[in-house]
């Protein structure tokens, strides 16, 4: 947690740590948090949570957050380089005073290979990627010039298709 903790307010770096603590599992931070495309006081911060528990993880997460079932919601996914369905369990968390908006999933130990792979993928895009982004969310956050949707989509297009490959091997072509 140290590498963020010039990131983010004093107070929303103890609110994490807090919670790291009370849930008894590691905080796994990825995203622009962890890159240059982060943008305080109005990008979300992204977190993994792998635990070998995933309902006492959710029970003490919904206790520290003050949250009922509603706001958890089951996910599946599947990782780009292998064919493995993956589950887990995904929450949004704001508290607008504070400037603080996290997304949390919390995933099975059983999947922490395919999860640390993502999250080692998401945090080291190639400059061109997070480049694209920081301008993207430039033109959102700072500017106001695009729409929340017109944002989301910009952002998925981007990520999708870097993570699928797609994005990458047609700029290779273009290059040749």
């Amino acid at each position: 947690m140290e590498d963020i903790q010039e990131r983010i307010s004093e107070r929303n770096y103890n609110f994490l740590k807090n919670l790291e603590h009370y849930i008894g599992c590691k905080l796994i931070f990825f995203g622009s948090i962890k890159r240059c495309d982060f943008i305080p006081n109005s990008s979300d911060i992204d977190i993994a949570v792998i635990t070998d528990n995933i309902q006492d993880t959710i029970i003490k997460l919904k206790n520290f957050l003050d949250m009922d079932n509603r706001k958890i919601r089951k996910i599946v996914q599947k990782f780009p380089n292998n064919n493995d369905i993956v589950n887990g369990y995904k929450t949004n968390y704001n508290d607008f005073d504070n400037d603080l908006s996290i997304e949390i999933i919390i995933y099975d130990e059983k999947y922490r290979k395919h999860v640390m792979e993502s999250i080692n993928n998401i945090n080291n895009f190639p400059f061109y990627i997070t480049f694209t982004l920081l301008i993207i969310k430039f033109f959102y956050y700072k500017l106001n010039l695009i729409s929340s949707g017109t944002y989301k989509w910009f952002k998925n297009i981007i990520m999708e298709n870097y993570l699928n490959q797609d994005l990458h091997d047609n700029l290779i072509a273009i290059k040749i």
